[in-house]
């Protein structure tokens, strides 16, 4: 929607390993009709209002997603609280190690990580008028030469004066830096792509094979029905860098076997994406399980990702011998497997 909105793309195909494997900029792109909308690089942009297809080619494969596109001639204004105070948010303006603190950074305080919009456009453009942005002179505003480091700042270059969060607040300004109307749209739910990685990583902890790495795509769902690629303003982290990394652009890369969950943060918004990290090399041959209900399937098939082939059923009594050896380090004594199975 709109003549600024834009959706990058990332094709991920499964092997037969069950490991995914982004192969986006090897994919030939085809869109059904040019006139309505271009592709550029990874990214679909919008000519004219209407639908249809894009053509993904890889390998032999093909597959075919829907495009609409709608309201190209409106302009859509910048919005503080969605696109303003998400830039504070990936910049790291507003954490608590910044001006997100109690008392803020050098006399300037914002909500920490954004909570408080209302009083964050108040600081910004009321408090010490004409200190922190120039409306005569949008571009030599503080808000702006501060973070890209154009003048000395405590905190170090925060973006580029080039970057996709310099503009959001360099077009802000030179709209007046308005505060949102009361009925301005909400995220109703993010939405990240691909929904589940499963990397290739190393079997030493050495450098991370070739390939096994991922770009994300974050798309925001708005209560007005209308959605957007926010992946340039969200903020990227793992829970577990040891197994997965995730850079400032949102490219997630395999390290040491494990399982991380990459969280991404738009705004007051919050998505996780489950990555499974197996060691580089072929996968052991998975058994053929019995399945009795819905949560043997899944089991199975996290087992199977993780490349954990199952033990083989055994009896109560081997079972409490290898419980009673790896919880005390010692073998039972005569009699003593009774005691303990009651």
């Amino acid at each position: 929607e709109t003549a600024s909105d834009r959706q990058s793309l990332v094709v991920v195909v499964t092997c037969a390993d069950d490991t995914t494997r982004e192969v986006t900029d090897s994919c030939r792109f085809e869109l059904a009709d040019v006139s309505l909308a271009q592709v550029q690089g990874r990214t679909v942009l919008p000519l004219a209002d209407g639908q249809t297809t894009l053509s993904v080619h890889f390998d032999g494969r093909s597959s075919v997603v829907p495009v609409v596109v709608r309201d190209v001639a409106t302009t859509r204004p910048i919005s503080f609280r969605l696109d303003v105070m998400p830039v504070f948010m990936r910049a790291g303006c507003n954490s608590g190690s910044c001006h997100g603190a109690s008392r803020g950074q050098r006399g300037f305080r914002l909500s920490v990580f954004g909570f408080d919009p209302a009083g964050d456009h108040f600081r910004i453009t009321r408090e010490f008028v004409g200190r922190r942005i120039d409306l005569a002179r949008p571009a030599e505003s503080l808000l702006l030469t501060k973070p890209s480091e154009q003048v000395v700042h405590g905190g170090g270059q925060r973006f580029d004066a080039d970057s996709e969060m310099y503009r959001v607040l360099l077009k802000w300004l030179e709209q007046g830096a308005p505060r949102d109307p009361q009925d301005v749209s909400r995220v109703k739910r993010l939405e990240m792509f691909p929904s589940e990685v499963v990397l290739s990583g190393t079997a030493t902890g050495g450098d991370a094979t070739a390939g096994n790495s991922h770009r994300l795509v974050v798309r925001a769902h708005y209560d007005d029905g209308t959605d957007r690629d926010v992946t340039g303003l969200s903020v990227f982290t793992s829970t577990n860098t040891a197994a997965a990394v995730v850079s400032f652009e949102g490219v997630v890369s395999g390290q040491q076997r494990g399982e991380s969950f990459v969280m991404v943060r738009y705004g007051e918004n919050n998505v996780g994406l489950p990555v499974i990290v197996v060691p580089a090399g072929p996968a052991a041959e998975f058994p053929v399980l019995p399945v009795a209900n819905r949560i043997d399937e899944l089991i199975h098939g996290k087992l199977r990702k993780l490349r954990i082939v199952p033990s083989k059923v055994c009896d109560d009594g081997t079972f409490l011998r290898r419980v009673y050896l790896d919880t005390i380090g010692l073998l039972p004594e005569p009699g003593e497997l009774t005691r303990f199975s009651a």
